[in-house]
């Protein structure tokens, strides 16, 4: 004769989970046994598995309780085709930000392996590929505190945290070549990676070419003695510089030696 009852431990089986979990769902309401004899044995229908894989499915998808109770106690096809569209867009939702979460880590990874691997302090001459990078003015003064400095960056990463964005590396800013001629360091654009939804007005590609590259580890004033010295190196070595300097952040927080010292990477287009 065909079996159509099973006890507790042989459904469980079946459904390859333990018998406190069927334990849980009865007292839960969510799947009851079909039988319950008056010494309190519980005998579960074989039809039931199909009860327990929508179960399972609806748990998957990442339902509440109070979801998969609604659905299983009262089915209406148009309400759960909803709930199923719902249920997909959420999921594509938390598909795109794995995704961008990927992106980031291995961004971080290859800049900080760049970063560990460098050879500092050494004017280094070298093919770029074009970079498009999104621009923002900082608005940064000579005689902005390291306060209004922290806030303006909070404030630039908070805007994309509305956006549900996360900007991508390389991260870094623009100095402009005459003033850091005249000693003057003033950040005039900060730059990360552009995006496809990057404005043409916040767009900047930095062309491909040949680039005089100095990386440096050090304090505040280490870093201008080093880019002081960094154009007449340049020409020094029979070269014309050709743009403004791009500053690239090179990981400080994870490789700096102090609370003082700070890691950058400078570019400059030559010829």
């Amino acid at each position: 004769m065909e079996k159509r009852l099973l006890t507790t431990g042989e459904f469980a089986k079946l459904c390859g989970i333990p018998k406190g979990t069927l334990l849980f769902y009865d007292k839960e309401g969510l799947l009851k046994p079909k039988h319950v004899s008056e010494n309190g044995y519980r005998r579960y229908a074989i039809e039931q598995y199909f009860e327990f894989d929508l179960l399972s499915m609806l748990k998957e998808v990442g339902s509440s309780l109070k979801e998969i109770k609604t659905h299983l106690r009262q089915m209406d096809g148009e309400a759960f085709l909803s709930f199923l569209e719902e249920k997909q867009a959420a999921a594509q939702r938390e598909l795109n930000r794995l995704k961008q979460r990927t992106l980031v880590l291995g961004d971080m990874a290859e800049c900080l392996r760049e970063a560990l691997n460098f050879d500092y302090d050494a004017l280094i001459v070298e093919q770029q590929e074009e970079e498009r990078l999104e621009v923002m003015p900082t608005g940064a003064t000579p005689s902005e505190s390291q306060w209004e400095l922290v806030m303006r960056f909070a404030e630039y990463n908070d805007a994309y945290k509305k956006q549900e964005q996360k900007p991508r590396s390389p991260f870094g800013f623009i100095l402009a070549l005459d003033d850091v001629r005249r000693g003057n360091h003033l950040e005039r654009y900060s730059f990360h990676r552009a995006r496809r939804t990057t404005p043409r007005s916040r767009l900047h590609v930095k062309p491909a070419g040949t680039y005089a590259t100095l990386a440096h580890n050090g304090t505040e004033e280490t870093h201008r003695q080093a880019l002081a010295g960094m154009p007449g190196e340049i020409v020094s070595a029979g070269m014309t510089i050709k743009s403004d300097i791009y500053v690239y952040d090179m990981m400080s927080y994870v490789i700096k030696e102090t609370g003082d010292c700070y890691a950058l990477k400078y570019c400059v287009l030559v010829e």
